[in-house]
């Protein structure tokens, strides 16, 4: 057993010879959330994809709290708690917001046969609770082909938080959004985080500085820097490696 919430310890991942996690290690606290920066190519999503078991590392380990989850499924790691945004099925357009929250409740693989049974009072209960937490609860009735983009995404971490997640990853969370809804998207996560885990990947600074307890630098598949959002801000490597170029993602 290794102690701690969320540890990721000497990770390496290479695809065709080329090395893009290179010895990265990560320690995340619960309920906060901690933002992955980095310009292009330097493996934030490659981590992701590692934490959440969509890829096996080549060496390394990963644990939550104390278990060795390194290596295992998507659906697996999904079952422990890891929830990723896109992991679960995509939105179902043709469907109510509140029927895609009760299909993303169900854990099971076929989810749309058991969506009209878990319409039970833990279902409805929870339903209520995370259609509030992501600003949905006037949109329950409306059909998710409807929504607007930002909304969409809101949607889809509810579909996570259906699941209750111990930790919730999030791929660029705001892309595409209005200045609106990048505003709304802030106060989600920002009350979010006083009860879950969230590990982010973001290019947008900006957004980071609104949202962060912990920004995690990676250059090169590497940990560059790590600590407050000042704190980075102020590191001479971190400005020549990134934040002189923010726009790249």
């Amino acid at each position: 057993m290794i102690g701690g919430f969320f540890k990721v310890v000497n990770i390496e991942k290479s695809f065709g010879g080329n090395k893009v996690i290179n010895g990265f290690s990560l320690d995340v606290a619960e309920n906060t959330l901690q933002c992955l920066v980095g310009p292009n190519g330097a493996g934030k999503t490659t981590m992701i994809d590692l934490i959440s078991g969509r890829q096996k590392p080549d060496a390394g380990k990963v644990y939550l709290n104390g278990d060795d989850i390194t290596g295992k499924g998507e659906h697996e790691i999904s079952r422990k708690g890891i929830g990723r945004k896109f992991q679960i099925p995509a939105v179902l357009k043709g469907l109510s917001v509140r029927e895609n929250l009760e299909v993303a409740y169900s854990r099971e693989v076929n989810a749309l046969r058991n969506m009209f049974s878990m319409r039970a009072k833990g279902c409805a209960e929870k339903l209520d609770e995370i259609s509030q937490q992501v600003r949905l609860t006037k949109r329950l009735d409306v059909e998710a082909g409807l929504l607007s983009h930002g909304e969409t995404q809101w949607l889809e971490i509810g579909m996570v938080l259906m699941q209750d997640p111990a930790i919730l990853l999030l791929d660029e969370p705001v892309a595409g959004m209005t200045e609106n809804e990048i505003g709304l998207t802030v106060d989600i996560l920002n009350k979010l985080k006083r009860t879950h885990t969230i590990i982010l990947v973001e290019h947008d600074m900006g957004f980071v500085r609104k949202i962060a307890d912990v920004v995690t630098v990676l250059h090169m598949g590497a940990l560059l820097a790590q600590g407050s959002i000042e704190e980075i801000e102020k590191d001479d490597r971190v400005r020549a490696v990134y934040l002189g170029t923010e726009d790249a993602h």
